[in-house]
């Protein structure tokens, strides 16, 4: 007898240190967007909030986290992977009590070529459209190039950035896009509260 209670308590411990985000009830799931999307969820390495309003995304590569809007989905349409060497993605979100849409694409990359810093920024910039210069700086152990334009009157903004480690190959570029959710609506954009906050996000991926 002792023996069967002792097999049962240990599967019942093996089960229980198995269990992951994507194994918890439906009901003990938090009520955001970003776990309620199964794809998404995959993603999460919490289903605790990292900060306010933010969960804690991992890569597949297992290259980068970052911090993931908790209402946000990823497509699954752009997804793309190749093994550690490249993940490609995309996510959105529509914020109804702001009348915004906003979609970010996020590619990381890990081999030699991110090291050419101006053919990297020069591809970046010719599939954004965008035409400025960015501004470098550093943040822990990477240098980070941003970018960004505005168009108030049309009701659009364009934050875009590419972040290289200092001590590795790997590097993450990211392009945000937001505009008005209803064009029969003016909408003001939040302006510079926006860019921090898209700054936050970009200087919190961490190239492992």
């Amino acid at each position: 007898m002792r023996g069967i209670i002792t097999l049962i308590l240990t599967c019942l411990l093996l089960i229980s240190s198995s269990c992951s985000k994507d194994s918890l009830p439906r009901e003990r799931l938090p009520d955001t967007e970003a776990f309620k999307n199964e794809f998404t969820r995959g993603f999460m390495a919490s289903a605790e909030e990292t900060e306010d309003g933010y969960y804690t995304f991992e890569s597949k590569t297992n290259g980068y986290t970052m911090l993931f809007p908790v209402n946000a989905t990823i497509s699954t349409m752009d997804y793309e992977q190749i093994k550690t060497a490249y993940e490609a993605l995309s996510y959105s979100e529509d914020v109804d009590d702001e009348n915004i849409s906003y979609f970010m694409t996020v590619n990381f990359e890990n081999s030699s070529d991110t090291d050419d810093i101006q053919i990297n920024l020069g591809i970046l910039s010719d599939v954004s459209g965008y035409e400025g210069d960015y501004k470098k700086y550093t943040n822990a152990d990477k240098t980070i190039y941003f970018g960004e334009k505005r168009n108030e009157e049309d009701g659009y903004y364009l934050y875009i950035a590419y972040i290289k480690s200092d001590i590795s190959n790997k590097a993450v570029s990211l392009t945000y896009n937001s505009n008005c959710l209803d064009d029969g609506n003016s909408c003001e954009l939040p302006g510079l509260s926006e860019k921090e906050k898209i700054k936050r996000i970009v200087e919190s991926v961490e190239l492992k």
